[in-house]
């Protein structure tokens, strides 16, 4: 019997076959295409017979296909990737073919016309964010530029699925194993996972390194070794290239293949690039209104950012002799830096966030905020044995679950995020719960410690947790629109940078901390230091996201794929808004998923544009006691985080706010205003 196909509380990971899982996905993609088919033109046009039993049918395919996505970032294996390679083609022709459906656009009509003003709202949004997509999908193409549509939705499908495959096996696919007189300056704690990693391969004497960031980042941060650093920066830095070890692997032509097809679809849509495409349905309004407050923001951090460089420049040489400071280097002794300049360093503060800790502390914000608890439920079937699973309950009623897979391991996607299990769902057949997934790559806990998280860590956490909040708090009913489903894109990240600037409170921080020794929460001292330090290389950070984001928009819609360079882009790109060049063989655009496998092509500039959002409602939180925070949080409860994609950000936003967005809040929690 395939567990998959029957009604199910939790997904049945680890007890169902990739078989019944190919085969759950058949019946389900089957059952769309059967309710399609039973479409009559005869048939009364309304929300009960028309839209209801088909995102219905949709709800449950969309279910059983991200399964496959989840485990294929989690937990890949050449079995998971022959499947998607399998079916991919069948679900990308079934979505476009259901967006050009020109029956179903003309119910879709008539309800529009009639039934439409006495619907409620949530079915009202559904019904308008349904004709933009038809819209997207073409349907008012010709028959020939209707079958070119589809050829590019298919193509593009597979090519960021191999984008994102090439990447994680050229990641993989490199380790090296060195000597413990190779490694000076590295913690005991990650000396020691190293240490473990080499004798699981039977390597007992020697330590082993990946380019995993668990095992990459502390090789730059804190070791001696230049040689080794360079060695890793190379390495990583030329992953899925022609210049990485495995040439097979190269993401170059996918690049190319992936723009130029991006650039297909927008001109058959009547745009004239793909950046004014993707943002139709974003807050931004124009290319030009992006690239505007991108440069806005440039021109504000410039000097910051110059003198961030010029201060570690003149650190390196007159207290290390180095005359000339690489892009190898950087961390390693920004890292020697910040402890000289605040007298303490990243290690020594990572002593005090045991992940145990931190989780506890976190779920206590939380409910001080939100008045959510979250209890430990091992009932909820796993697909790894690390993974921690929860239920989520408001007012002792069940809201919600949720996973946390927190931890570095092989086969595993690099990087964070936050994912839908399932989407809320109110319909008179069933009702569905919200569950999220909240992805990290935290170092594994060695020696029976606890993990302990560094402070971008504990950020990070804080962030992905924001985003699983924004998922599980929705009081929306339909899943089109429920959680971050229909939000725009470039207010997504509102509520998990939200959460991120909690982290620099110190009520918050000692709910989070206990020294891995002593049990002592987080002195008042380090955290002076660490206040002091808030500001460190702010301008450094802030003109490196600029110049991704910049790319990425003028990538989007100036760029011609067939006659430039991206490589030439990006550096001119570089040669106005960075003060740090990376060395000629960085190929950094072809590790770029966020834009090439993921959902920020022409959004990446999403990141600023959500972080003066989220910083200017902070904004309100900061100056206040906890006794004050369940009132606040209620209010940003209802006005953003429980209405899912139900209206526009801004509205919300404004409602919160009682005023439109102010970027002074950005530029002062930046260390910019004082």
């Amino acid at each position: 019997m395939n567990k998959l196909l029957n009604q199910y509380t939790f997904i049945p990971f680890n007890l169902f076959t990739t078989q019944e899982l190919e085969n759950a996905i058949t019946y389900n993609l089957e059952n769309c295409k059967k309710q399609l088919e039973d479409i009559k033109p005869q048939i009364i046009s309304s929300w009960e017979n028309i839209i209801e039993p088909i995102h219905f049918a949709l709800y449950q395919l969309n279910q059983v296909w991200g399964i496959l996505g989840h485990l294929l970032s989690v937990s890949d294996t050449r079995e998971l990737r022959d499947l998607q390679k399998k079916l991919q083609p069948s679900i990308s022709e079934f979505y476009v073919n259901l967006g050009q459906n020109e029956i179903l656009y003309t119910h879709y009509k008539n309800i529009k016309s009639n039934e439409f003003p006495s619907l409620n709202k949530e079915q009202q949004k559904v019904i308008d964010n349904d004709f933009r997509d038809f819209f997207l999908n073409g349907i008012e193409l010709t028959a020939d530029k209707k079958k070119q549509f589809k050829a590019i939705q298919n193509n593009l499908m597979e090519l960021s699925t191999q984008f994102e495959q090439n990447l994680l096996d050229s990641t993989d696919n490199y380790s090296k194993y060195v000597d413990l007189n190779e490694l000076k300056g590295i913690p005991e704690d990650i000396l020691n996972m190293y240490k473990e990693m080499a004798i699981k391969d039977n390597k007992n004497n020697l330590y082993k390194i990946t380019l995993h960031m668990p095992s990459y980042l502390p090789i730059m941060q804190y070791c001696e070794n230049r040689l080794l650093r360079e060695e890793l920066y190379y390495q990583y830095s030329t992953r899925a290239s022609e210049l990485s070890e495995n040439i097979k692997l190269d993401n170059t032509k996918i690049i190319k293949n992936i723009l130029n097809l991006r650039k297909n679809k927008a001109t058959l849509l009547g745009f004239n690039n793909f950046s004014e495409l993707s943002l139709y349905t974003k807050m931004a309004n124009s290319n030009k209104q992006v690239i505007d407050f991108l440069y806005k923001l440039v021109e504000k951090f410039m000097t910051k950012a110059k003198a961030d460089l010029q201060e570690l420049k003149n650190f390196a040489k007159d207290k290390y002799q180095l005359e000339n400071l690489e892009a190898y280097d950087i961390a390693y002794f920004s890292e020697k830096l910040q402890e000289e300049k605040y007298s303490y360093s990243n290690n020594e503060l990572k002593k005090y966030f045991q992940l145990p800790v931190v989780l506890c502390g976190l779920f206590k914000l939380i409910k001080q905020l939100y008045n959510i608890e979250f209890e430990i439920n091992d009932t909820i079937p796993k697909w790894h044995k690390d993974v921690q699973t929860y239920t989520v309950l408001k007012n002792k009623k069940i809201i919600g679950y949720l996973y946390l897979d927190l931890f570095a391991r092989n086969s595993k996607k690099s990087g964070a995020w936050m994912n839908s299990a399932q989407d809320k769902f109110k319909h008179h057949k069933a009702e569905f719960l919200p569950i999220a997934y909240v992805v990290c790559n935290f170092t594994q806990p060695l020696n029976n410690q606890s993990s302990l998280l560094t402070f971008d860590d504990v950020q990070t956490l804080f962030h992905e947790m924001g985003h699983a909040l924004h998922h599980l708090l929705t009081e929306i009913s339909h899943f089109a629109i429920s959680g971050t489903n229909g939000v725009e894109w470039d207010a997504v990240e509102l509520p998990s940078q939200f959460m991120e600037y909690f982290a620099w409170n110190y009520n918050i921080l000692s709910l989070i901390s206990k020294h891995i020794d002593n049990n002592n929460i987080l002195p008042l001292e380090l955290y002076n230091k660490l206040l002091k330090s808030r500001f460190f290389q702010s301008g450094l950070q802030m003109l490196r996201q600029l110049e991704f984001a910049i790319f990425d928009i003028i990538l989007h819609s100036d760029f011609d794929p067939d006659n430039s360079d991206y490589l030439e882009l990006l550096n001119s790109i570089r040669e106005k808004v960075a003060v740090i060049i990376p060395p000629k063989y960085n190929r950094f655009p072809n590790s770029f998923s966020h834009i090439f496998a993921g959902g920020y092509a022409a959004g990446y500039y999403s990141y600023k544009w959500a972080e003066v959002l989220a910083t200017d409602i902070f904004s309100e939180f900061d100056d206040k006691n906890l006794d004050k925070y369940p009132e606040l949080g209620n209010k940003f409860y209802q006005t953003i985080l429980s209405k899912g994609g139900l209206s526009s950000m801004m509205d919300n936003f404004k409602e919160f706010m009682g005023r439109e967005p102010n970027i002074d809040a950005l530029l002062k929690y930046s260390g910019i205003l004082a």
